[in-house]
């Protein structure tokens, strides 16, 4: 959980370097996406009470990754 809330609540100019040239902190410390695949998983198997509150945390973060992309002022060269 600490890996994709971490992820998720990153500048967005480092997520779009993350994206153009690699996450290279992934080869250490873990990568996000395959925590956050870990989580359904984990979700799946938990019984229904334990699943519904962790779903209800991991919710926040994916809130914050879903949410759009402010727009960009355009370039007044």
């Amino acid at each position: 959980m600490r890996l994709w809330k971490e992820y998720v609540h990153r500048p967005e100019r480092q997520l779009w370097h993350d994206d153009e040239w690699g996450d290279v902190h992934g080869y250490c410390c873990g990568d996000p996406f395959e925590a956050r695949a870990l989580l359904d998983t984990v979700m799946r198997a938990m019984s229904a009470g334990n699943a519904r509150q962790l779903r209800r945390i991991v919710s926040r973060s994916d809130t914050v990754w879903n949410r759009p992309s402010p727009p960009h002022a355009p370039d007044r060269g």
